[in-house]
């Protein structure tokens, strides 16, 4: 027979929320690296023509990308304890 209950496991909850900025970090880290490559890549390998340009292009475009995960992933986190205090909150009504 089915169970009832909801059980949420704060603990759980909050180290998802610590993985997930972690995880931003790490990945605006690759991005910041990748920026780096390509920059390096366009100043000391294909310094004019039509591939620098389009390359230059490409560099604009993942540039956007540029510390956007980590902001992400800590309004995640923050989303988490939101939730967390939302159902602790109600769960005063219920017991």
């Amino acid at each position: 027979m089915a169970s009832n209950e909801l059980i949420i496991d704060d603990d759980y909850c909050r180290a998802m929320g610590d993985f997930f900025v972690k995880q931003g970090a790490e990945l605006d880290q690759m991005i910041s690296d990748y920026i780096s490559i390509l920059q390096d890549l366009k100043n000391k390998g294909i310094v004019s023509g039509d591939v620098s340009k389009a390359l230059n292009s490409y560099i604009n475009y993942v540039k956007k990308l540029d510390k956007q995960i980590g902001v992400i992933s800590t309004s995640n986190k923050t989303q988490i304890n939101n939730f967390l205090t939302k159902v602790d909150q109600e769960d005063k009504y219920l017991f």
